[in-house]
């Protein structure tokens, strides 16, 4: 029968983006320092909006911030 080509925990994929709460954990700051940057237009990293209240943040800019990736 079909086998399912979903990723399996072993072989889960990374995501692309880390929530507002996941940045600022590993940029080693408070969520609502984050979120005051990123209002007043001087975030570290680039937010992405979805909502009025909601941000994302590349994980790619993050964990090259972060120093976990060159």
């Amino acid at each position: 029968m079909g086998q399912s080509t979903a990723p399996t925990d072993k072989h889960r994929r990374a995501p692309l983006f880390y929530s507002e709460v996941e940045t600022a954990a590993l940029l080693g700051i408070h969520r609502t320092t984050l979120r005051t940057l990123a209002l007043e237009g001087r975030s570290p990293v680039e937010p992405i909006r979805l909502t009025q209240h909601k941000r994302v943040y590349r994980r790619v800019d993050v964990e090259r911030l972060a120093g976990l990736r060159q």
